[in-house]
This record gives C-alpha cells, structure tokens and sequence, in this order.
C-alpha cells in the first residue's frame, strides 16, 4: 500500500474563508491599487477671508483699512491673474467652477479699481450713466493670464458665456444701488443655492421691487432695465412665449406677494453712492 501525503485541511470555516480570501487578492488583477485621488479644485478660500474681514452684514466695505492693510486682497489678486479655466482648466471641471470663479473675480477686481481710485471717493461714478461707465471700461485687470476691463468681463464672459440672469444679484459694482456684497464666497459646490438667495434677497427689497395698487404700478430696480434682454430671454427659453420683466421677479418673491403683470412698470432711481462705511 502506497503511503499518502496528508494536506491539512483549513480549520473549520475561518479557515476556508482566510484561504479563499487570499486566494482571490492574489489573483485579482490590480488588487494593490490604491484609490484614486479626489481632483483638485480651485479654491476661493482667500477670498471668503477678505470679505469677511473688510464686509459688514450690509454688505458695506471698510476701504479705508483695506487700503491700508491689502496683503490678502493682493495675494487672492495675483492667484486670479496666473490661474483660471484658460490658465489651469483641470482645476474648473465644470460649469460652477468657471461661473464662480468669474463672479468672485469681478467682485474682487472692482475691489482692485476702488483702492486704485482711492477709497475716499463717494462713488466710482462721473456725472450721469454713460460718462460714469468709464470706470468699468477704463479700469484694466489682470484676469487669467489676460488684461481685461471689467464692463468686457461681465459682458463678454460672464453674461454671454453662461446666460444666467441671477449673476445680477451676485455682481456688485461697488455703488448701494448694486445687490448687497455677500460675506463669503461664491462655490461651486452650493453655487445654484447661492444665486437663488442672493437674486431673492434683492427682490425682496423695498428698494429694489415694490407695488403701488392705487396707481398700478410697480416699481424696480434699475438693473432690471438695463438688463432686462437678459431676463427676457430667459424667460422665453424657459416656456413663457409672451415674458414681462415681472415674470422673472415673481420667480424670485417667495416671502412677498406676487407683482401684478398688468401694471405699469418705472424704475427707481439708481443709488450710486459707494458702498463703503
């Protein structure tokens, strides 16, 4: 009788299962692989630093300090003018990314112009409208690897690249009659919240929305007529075929009545003080 080589049997069930086990990380291909790493995003933290230093919950701006003490507003400055989605496009994945980034910038430039300016004068405004524009087509920045003015940045980039009508409220051009300057950046990843409350905040407003039924009539703020192609044509690619400008108000009025589609529509007179304290 031939004698036979006894192989040990696992004990019991662990066993079975730790063999089977390290049998199958053996086989399985790529079984040391590590997890991939989550991808690097720009980051708009130095930017909430400097809004929460030099804003107050008015959303007016301490110029005068921050001229004098800028190093922040400089570093987060000097980081927008070598990075962006043109720049380092792996750091904007996607469309929040980019529409972020352009609205922190803008507000963050007009910062820039202001101090340039000097931060004692009472607005960035000469005289009336059109002569008061120079200051967002003269004032060049460093955008990006680009030189920009801030009027071609709002209007060639931000307006016609993304059509979004709430970037309304998100950009402040330094004056009160602008939608008030929030104390924390805009992210992409709570980016559509954000537009939302900035755009209902400031419909709700007195100041910026208000009805009168005794003469029917409503008045808004200036911006709406500058810009009401923008809030138009939103309306109309969003299933409305005969849009007023107050369709895109009510979308916003949440806590306040409706305005009346039938009534007259004037606007307030823009406040073009600066929006400093």
């Amino acid at each position: 009788m031939t004698d036979r080589k006894l192989v040990p049997a696992p004990a019991g069930r662990k066993g079975i299962v730790a063999a089977s086990l390290a049998l199958a990380l053996t086989a399985a291909p790529g079984a040391a692989q590590t997890a991939p790493q989550a991808r690097e995003r720009f980051s708009h933290s130095e930017w909430t630093a400097v809004l929460q230093r030099f804003v107050d919950e008015r959303g007016r701006v301490d110029y005068e300090t921050l001229a004098r003490d800028r190093a922040g507003l400089d570093a987060w400055l000097a980081r927008l003018a070598r990075q962006g989605p043109k720049s380092t496009p792996s750091l904007f994945p996607a469309r929040a990314d980019r529409l972020a980034y352009y609205v922190n910038a803008y507000n963050a430039l007009v910062f820039q112009g202001v101090l340039s300016r000097g931060p004692e004068k009472e607005s960035v405004w000469k005289g009336g409208l059109f002569s008061g524009y120079s200051f967002f087509v003269s004032t060049k920045v460093r955008l990006d690897g680009e030189t920009w003015s801030l009027k071609a940045l709002e209007d060639d980039v931000i307006r016609k690249d993304f059509a979004d009508p709430r970037i309304h409220a998100a950009l402040n051009c330094a004056s009160i009659g602008c939608p008030r300057l929030p104390r924390e950046a805009f992210v992409p990843e709570k980016l559509d919240a954000q537009l939302d409350a900035a755009m209902r905040e400031f419909v709700e407003e007195e100041r910026n929305a208000a009805a009168d039924p005794a003469s029917r009539t409503v008045t808004l703020s200036k911006i709406f007529d500058w810009f009401e192609k923008d809030f138009l044509s939103f309306e109309r690619t969003n299933g409305n075929p005969d849009p007023k400008i107050v369709d895109y108000v009510n979308r916003f009025r949440l806590a306040k009545p409706k305005l009346e589609r039938s009534f007259r529509v004037r606007y307030f007179d823009y406040d073009k003080r600066i929006n400093g304290r």
